[in-house]
């Protein structure tokens, strides 16, 4: 049949394409598992904590080495974790690994206020500060208490002074 131009997919770039789409699908199905596995923390009455956090409120600030913490919101905060940016990086630390913190030990209930020892050591030369509300909730499988940390957006930036 001569006079007639075979147009297709090369094999190797047929077998190239196939690859990439059994590794895609196969990407999406642990994703999607990897989900489903996550253990659920529920808090007040059956709801997800995650959910919770979107009602988490305080006010924070930092002055002459003090940092002051006001529970403003209905949400008991169990502990903050303090993210400090220095030089292009950051170091995150649990409020209470800060020396001589006296954060309250079952956590800072709605209106009351925190007030810190000096941090001018651990914050240093810090560019910015942000603290990221930490929640305790009743694991769903065993019942058990459970610690879920906020994600990053629930954040409130700190302004150093």
């Amino acid at each position: 049949m001569p006079g007639k131009n075979k147009k297709g997919v090369s094999p190797v770039i047929a077998t190239v394409l196939l690859v990439v789409m059994v590794v895609i699908t196969a990407l999406i199905i642990f994703l999607w598992f990897r989900n489903i596995n996550k253990e659920q923390i529920t808090k007040f009455e059956g709801r997800n904590v995650e959910l919770v956090c979107g009602d988490v409120k305080f006010d924070a600030s930092y002055s002459a080495g003090e940092l002051y913490v006001m529970n403003t919101g209905n949400v008991p905060l169990y502990s903050m974790k303090i993210r400090i940016f220095e030089g292009g990086s950051y170091e995150t630390k649990d409020i209470r690994d800060v020396s001589d913190s006296n954060w309250p030990e079952k956590g800072l209930n709605p209106g009351l206020t925190f007030s810190s020892a000096d941090l001018t050591g651990f914050v240093g030369d810090a560019e910015r500060i942000v603290l990221i509300p930490v929640l305790v909730g009743i694991s769903a499988d065993t019942e058990d208490k459970k610690i879920h940390i906020c994600d990053d957006n629930y954040g409130q930036e700190v302004a150093i002074e």
